[in-house]
């Protein structure tokens, strides 16, 4: 409509019928629009333009009901945004040249070079490295394909979680990500040493009853004297949150997973590893949900953050555990604690007075 609405401009245009899926041109020549989905493009012939290819559903499925119609030799242009490395428009750039098509890419920094007027220091300001990397400078990033890179997480590992001595020195927070029967129970358990978060245990509980779960629950609590606990109120996890908030009060917090709070979540926890205040378990399970998080941009223009879910690995449980706990200590509104020294170390102190 863009390019059309620059046309009528520029040169007489009249067109013989205009409406939001169709414009007819006077040589009878037209330009269709159709929904993004395998089964709206059968039966069609004539050139195709697929636009934004990346963020197509069933990119795959369309590339397949495309392929009859540029057998009876039209031309096909495919043009978006990348958005990761995978999917069906990432696979085409990759084997453009072993699959016959050439591929062109304009960045930014070419269309300011071609006469694009832009402030571009704005634009850098607004985002982060890694959206700016990929919208405006056309890069295939691991991190729109996983929000968490594996170079952020391997920084957090630490060898201090993994030989712990068991002494308590901080704060301890708790959280718990429900599951029943598809997904596990995983609980993940901080200690907040400074404004640092240490990973001090990590569990899960598969295809349990309510009853053990909540007992496994209740177990930790007083064995690491938990000062806050966030729970998955979802659905399943609704009635256990909602017990162990009667029973404990305000050390439980039940968390709704709602799109935006899921957002905050991710977003605070990626946060605490970007400025290296987390520090995690070299635990696989955990390290494999931690990278499963996605950053989704929905049909709608919507943003949401999720990890797929698998039969085998479950729904990136380890980490909504982690958030959760990383949540709870994040405003726990902390009873001040009073450290003493040895006394000989007082008698030093306070000698003479």
């Amino acid at each position: 409509q863009a390019l059309l609405d620059v046309f009528k401009r520029t040169v007489d245009l009249k067109l013989i019928r205009e409406s939001r899926s169709e414009i007819m041109f006077p040589n009878r020549s037209k330009i269709i629009s159709l929904p993004a989905s395998p089964s709206s493009v059968r039966g069609y012939s004539g050139h195709v333009y697929l636009d934004e290819f990346a963020f197509h559903k069933d990119s795959k499925a369309i590339w397949t009901a495309m392929l009859p119609i540029i057998s009876k030799g039209y031309s096909i242009s495919v043009v978006s945004t990348p958005a990761g490395k995978s999917g069906k428009f990432y696979e085409l750039w990759e084997n453009a040249e072993n699959m016959g098509f050439s591929k062109h890419k304009i960045d930014i920094y070419t269309a300011i070079k071609d006469g694009l007027k832009i402030d571009l220091e704005v634009f850098k300001k607004a985002m982060d490295p890694d959206s700016f990397a990929q919208e405006f400078e056309c890069q295939f990033l691991d991190e729109a394909f996983s929000y968490f890179p594996l170079e952020l997480i391997y920084n957090a590992v630490s060898a201090e979680c993994d030989s712990w001595d068991g002494i308590k020195r901080g704060t301890f927070y708790m959280g718990v990500d429900i599951g029943r029967k598809r997904d596990i129970t995983a609980i993940v358990v901080i200690e907040k040493l400074g404004d640092v978060f240490y990973v001090r245990y990590i569990d899960e509980m598969k295809q349990e009853n309510f009853q053990s779960q909540r007992l496994k629950i209740e177990m930790l609590k007083k064995t690491y004297d938990i000062h806050r606990l966030c729970i998955d109120a979802t659905g399943l996890g609704m009635q256990l949150a909602e017990e162990l908030k009667m029973q404990y009060g305000s050390t439980i917090e039940p968390i709704s997973f709602t799109m935006p709070v899921k957002e905050n979540l991710v977003t605070y926890t990626r946060m605490l590893f970007e400025k290296n205040l987390v520090r995690i378990m070299s635990h696989q399970e955990l390290i494999k949900d931690i990278h499963s998080i996605k950053k989704i941009v929905t049909t709608a223009g919507n943003i949401r953050y999720d990890a797929d879910r698998t039969e085998s690995e479950g729904h990136g449980d380890y980490f909504w555990a982690l958030a959760l706990a990383c949540h709870a200590g994040a405003h726990p509104n902390e009873i001040p604690q009073i450290l003493t020294r040895k006394k000989r170390e007082c008698f030093t102190i306070f000698k003479g007075y």
